[in-house]
């Protein structure tokens, strides 16, 4: 391989003369900067790009330089910078060294680029090559740190070569194995038969190219919207120009929206990113990238990608997202990629067999409103956890998801409804909602069967099977259904409760405690039932004294003793002080709270024959001027206190009612 170096740089020497070594060019006047990462040359001019050019190419690649004005070339042919030989075809000429500096566009544009034109020249592009790799040859100190950076830069111009040898054109360069970042090519490179391989930003990437968009039009034997072969990292990337394949005697016509191709050996990654331009081929097309069947080693990776245009082969085969020509031996993997108005997304060929790896989560078809609507948004959104920042779409405006959205981006959450048991009913209305729009989702019980409720892990969200809400935020619904009870058995009164207060029936059917938990002064709550069997209601009675401040007040209820509380009040008021809870499924509490009353003397004080009960501070005192039996009974029928006293007695409880028994004396007492 030395051997092989050393002969190409020395006939490369000899066809070229001094052309590599001759004297520096002189600098434009008013020109600054010093050519370093920290003072870039600042490039404002036609003559300022020029001197760049040739500055670089005598033999200074890791000369940086900024714009600081759009630049018009004038439509003269361009000469890259970068230098190569002119000898050979294709892949198969050397290059004398690399760019390795850093270019920054500072988001202007060069305009006026012209490409090609009649020169017998094969490599086109801006740069002819960015950052160092296995082929290059660096006539300079071998200490050079390998790199090449270009940034923030958008082309314009022209492409129609008409010389003799097959070319390949990269808009931004024809080699990369830096970084291209941020840039933009405005140029449609036409004469296809010209042209052995194209791409709107690269020939060949094997560095990475990141936020990178091209809107021309590439035409060539091999074609891609970004890059003609992948062998590297392309990221956040689009193609918006129309990608078309046109046969030669020396390749065979592969065409991809981002990639064309990909390059053998390599680890080649497509993520976030999409197409929206038409791709055609005479061989085979794709969406996103072709994988022939020279592609015999490596790894491809194509991930978090959409296709939305249509894609076209007059040849053999043709896919939404990829085709897969590879033998076993290679390794493809493509993940949450979707794609439109195609048959098959992921199409993988071994010998004559071909066959569709579409599936969920791999490669899928959405249709043109799931596009419109936010489904797929969500869906590109959902494979960059952390970082939903990616993918922006305007819902309404925006056909598809993009990178930057044309006005405000929608705010989307997924809706997920199911039931309880599929073998009990079925639900509707689940999907992608944009935040805050109204959702309807609805519960439809199967025969045998009755819907109770929705609920978000244990907390309830309604009990209408039509359930209509605003979405804040991803949730999943579950519907709640049972089977009808057909009766035959009463429910429990109070008059048949045992010492536990639970009636247990004799056969399987399910019954639930009713609590007040906690009631402060100036409010008293009573329920219509302490037990109640499973799927039936009760109702709870508020009083409020007339003297009580209600400001701030909480009258609330939860499912279960870790469940949420919840505002009572919310729910359908059947006569003034009553409160229905519906479709009970577990035990409920109740509770009544920050209501106040005028500071006074304690209250709720009985006296009867010198017998004494009141509740203050939350405490019970009981007075008795002999010996008496007290026994104190929350009113779910939980004994708190029995025993015998005498004189004044405090018994600490918790907020609540209860039934205090004094000898043969029983008070009610509020805590």
């Amino acid at each position: 391989m030395r051997t092989r170096i050393f002969t190409l740089l020395v006939a490369f020497l000899a066809i070229a003369g001094n052309a590599v070594w001759a004297a520096e060019p002189e600098k434009p006047e008013g020109l600054t900067g010093e050519g370093t990462e920290i003072s870039p040359y600042e490039l404002d001019s036609k003559e300022d790009l020029e001197w760049f050019r040739n500055y670089v190419n005598e033999g200074h690649p890791e000369a940086c330089a900024k714009l600081t004005d759009n630049i018009d070339l004038e439509n003269e042919e361009w000469e890259p910078i970068g230098y190569k030989t002119t000898s050979g075809s294709g892949f198969n000429t050397s290059t004398t060294f690399s760019y390795l500096g850093t270019f920054d566009g500072k988001g202007y544009t060069i305009k006026g680029l012209n490409l090609a034109s009649t020169q017998n020249k094969n490599f086109i592009g801006l740069f002819t090559a960015i950052g160092t790799y296995e082929y290059q040859i660096l006539p300079t100190n071998p200490t050079h740190t390998p790199g090449g950076v270009v940034k923030n830069l958008t082309i314009e111009g022209s492409c129609n070569y008409q010389g003799n040898l097959k070319a390949v054109v990269g808009g931004i360069s024809v080699y990369n194995v830096g970084e291209i970042i941020n840039c933009t090519n405005n140029i449609d490179v036409e004469n296809g038969s010209k042209y052995e391989q194209a791409g709107g930003i690269c020939t060949l990437n094997i560095g990475t190219i990141q936020n990178c968009t091209n809107n021309g039009d590439i035409s060539s034997a091999c074609s891609g919207g970004i890059c003609g072969s992948n062998g590297g990292k392309i990221e956040k990337c689009c193609n918006y120009g129309e990608i078309s394949g046109v046969q030669s005697t020396a390749r065979a016509a592969y065409t991809g929206g981002i990639s064309g191709t990909v390059f053998s050996g390599k680890e080649s990654t497509i993520t976030n990113c999409y197409n929206s331009g038409k791709v055609t081929s005479t061989r085979g097309a794709s969406g996103i990238c072709y994988i022939p069947t020279t592609f015999t080693s490596g790894t491809v990776n194509i991930n978090n990608c959409h296709n939305y245009e249509t894609v076209e082969s007059t040849g053999l085969y043709v896919a939404g997202i990829v085709v897969n020509e590879t033998p076993n031996d290679s390794e493809v993997n493509v993940s949450n990629c979707y794609y439109y108005n195609m048959e098959v997304g992921y199409l993988y060929v071994n010998g004559t067999a071909e066959v569709s790896k579409d599936a969920p989560g791999v490669c899928e078809s959405k249709t043109e409103t799931e596009f419109v609507d936010g489904t797929v948004l969500y869906l590109l959104q959902s494979g960059n956890p952390g970082d939903d920042k990616v993918w922006e779409q305007t819902i309404g405006t925006d056909k598809y998801p993009v990178f930057d959205a044309s006005s405000t981006p929608s705010v989307v959450y997924q809706v997920t409804v199911q039931p309880n048991d599929a073998a009990m009913g079925t639900t509707a209305g689940g999907g992608v909602y944009v935040a805050n729009e109204e959702a309807t989702v609805t519960a439809t019980p199967n025969d045998g069967y009755e819907f109770i409720n929705w609920t978000i892990g244990e907390e309830e969200q309604s009990t209408e099977a039509t359930y209509i809400f605003n979405v804040t935020e991803s949730v999943t619904l579950i519907a709640n259904f049972q089977k009808i009870d057909e009766g035959g058995e009463e429910e429990p009164g109070d008059d048949d409760q045992g010492d536990t207060g639970i009636h247990k029936p004799q056969r399987p059917i399910k019954y639930y405690n009713i609590y007040i938990d906690t009631i402060c002064p100036g409010l008293d709550v009573e329920v219509s039932k302490d037990v109640v069997q499973e799927g039936h209601q009760v109702s709870a009675y508020l009083t409020i004294q007339s003297e009580c401040d209600t400001t701030g007040m909480r009258f609330e209820y939860k499912r279960g003793l870790f469940g949420y509380w919840k505002d009572l009040k919310e729910l359908e008021g059947v006569q003034p002080g009553e409160y229905i809870i519906k479709n009970i499924y577990t035990d409920i509490y109740i509770r009544a709270l920050d209501a106040t009353l005028p500071e006074e003397e304690p209250t709720g004080i009985e006296d009867v024959e010198s017998i004494k009960a009141y509740a203050k501070e939350g405490s019970i005192y009981v007075y008795t001027p002999s010996r008496e039996e007290v026994t104190i009974i929350s009113m779910s029928g939980a004994i708190i206190k029995h025993e015998e006293q005498v004189g004044l007695q405090s018994y600490s409880v918790s907020r609540g009612i209860y039934i205090v028994r004094i000898g043969e004396k029983v008070f009610k007492l509020k805590n």
